[in-house]
């Protein structure tokens, strides 16, 4: 028989070694390798002999009982995300930032549901009854008796409740506070979110009930480390937005029983996460007029169009290297579209403070959004506004050229239905003209800038 190879991994991370180190070379973190005990193929008994045939049966006698028929979360936004509601014995990853509002969506949807009779079963694991009991009298004046609750952070003990049970929804908050007696290191890190979420996933399955895992992200943005689970369940949805502003963006990263480009516009108010209906209106309400700086641009959630606008503040570098800073924009594009405007637009601002923002807390990341802010910054040096209702979408590459951008034609209706009178466009733009509204089309950003400069 061959020799047995020892195997370590980080409780941290979950990378793998072949021997002992004091710091994981992928995390960074010290004292996290332990082993993981192993050994060669050989040494291992197979089950495979011994596994007795499954039973193989038709696609065509799986009724509609038996077949995914959807249940409403309560929610209508979430319902829309969702492409009509939770699916029995499916898995659904809400994750989000500390603070994002993920338990105040859970606790809506779990009183929306127990108010229509349904069955919901609420894990605290991460606060405590009493604090989610508070949470629920926020919103309601009386709760539910089909709401009920298990204080309980035993994945073993979660897994049998809901087998036991069979609840129509349960909701577990959150898989970071889950853990199993048999598996080594505390609740929280890799090995035991993984190893709790396949096993409450398993029940699930088995019980035919849907589940929702509430979920931390980390410093990168993923969810309990870099992939973790997203394998694991059917539905990932991701709660984004500001934690000081109002806005919340909620979208599917992925699922398997629905498409994933319908995001939902969500306001954190008193009683809740409530749907914003026209978003564009609510982010331009307080919009100063003739500022300098200041451009609106059109981005796409999905396939929902969103006006929002952008700011650039520019200035003289106090001390010896300029300061970039931005607020729901990439730094590094920031920094990237200064370079081109310096380049290629014969703007002198490399040696200039440039603060750039995207004003109602919504991030402004799409490239489409790079030509407004390139306009706002050449807005700001210049110290001459751009009009107030003009509006401005696309791609800035860095020749300075400005590349097409998807579903202009959405834009450019978005644009006309909320009264602006303008519209600059890559060149060569595929879109239909739009009563009330001008269509520019600029092939450089020097040449956008010239052309709104030139205008009244």
């Amino acid at each position: 028989m061959s020799k047995s190879k020892q195997l370590y991994h980080c409780t941290a991370c979950g990378a793998q070694f072949l021997r002992w180190t004091g710091r994981c070379t992928d995390c960074g973190k010290w004292s996290t390798v332990v082993e993981a005990g192993g050994g060669d193929e050989d040494a291992r008994p197979s089950r495979t002999a011994d596994a007795k045939p499954g039973k193989v049966r038709p696609f065509s006698s799986v009724t509609s009982e038996t077949a995914a028929v959807r249940r409403s979360s309560g929610h209508a936004d979430l319902d829309r995300v969702l492409a009509g509601g939770f699916v029995p014995g499916s898995v659904t990853l809400l994750g989000g930032e500390p603070g994002i509002g993920k338990s105040t969506l859970l606790a809506q949807c779990a009183i929306a549901l127990a108010e229509t009779k349904s069955r919901v079963l609420y894990v605290t694991g991460e606060e405590s009854p009493s604090q989610v009991a508070l949470r629920l009298r926020r919103m309601t004046a009386t709760i539910p008796e089909t709401l009920t609750f298990l204080d309980a952070t035993d994945a073993s003990v979660v897994a049998a409740t809901v087998r036991d049970e069979k609840p129509d929804l349960t909701i577990v908050d959150s898989i970071q506070a889950m853990r199993l007696a048999d598996v080594t290191g505390e609740a929280g890190n890799v090995t035991q979110v993984k190893a709790s979420a396949a096993t409450i996933t398993e029940a699930a399955k088995a019980a035919n009930v849907p589940v929702v895992l509430a979920g931390q992200v980390t410093k990168e943005g993923d969810l309990a480390g870099p992939r973790l689970l997203e394998h694991l369940v059917d539905t990932v949805l991701m709660l984004e937005g500001d934690t000081s502003g109002r806005f919340r963006l909620l979208r599917a990263q992925k699922h398997r029983f629905g498409p994933t480009d319908e995001v939902a516009v969500l306001s954190m108010t008193e009683k809740g996460l409530t749907s914003v209906d026209d978003p564009s209106a609510e982010l331009l309400r307080d919009r100063p007029a003739h500022v300098a700086g200041s451009v609106v641009t059109c981005l796409m959630e999905g396939h929902r169009p969103i006006l929002i606008e952008l700011q650039a503040l520019v200035s003289h570098a106090g001390y010896g290297t300029p300061v970039r800073r931005a607020t729901g924009i990439d730094t590094s594009r920031l920094g990237l579209l200064i370079a081109v405007l310096a380049r290629r637009a014969g703007l002198k601002i490399l040696d200039k403070d440039v603060y750039a923002n995207a004003a109602g807390g919504l991030d402004a990341k799409e490239p489409a959004t790079d030509l407004a802010l390139c306009l706002a910054i050449a807005s700001a040096v210049s110290d001459m506004p751009v009009d107030a209702k003009t509006v401005a979408a696309g791609e800035v590459g860095l020749g300075g050229e400005i590349r097409p951008i998807p579903f202009p034609e959405l834009r450019t209706k978005e644009a006309a239905r909320h009264g602006f009178t303008t519209i600059i466009l890559p060149r060569g733009s595929k879109t239909r003209p739009v009563d009330g509204l001008t269509i520019i089309e600029a092939g450089t950003v020097r040449e956008a800038i010239l052309k709104v400069s030139s205008r009244p």
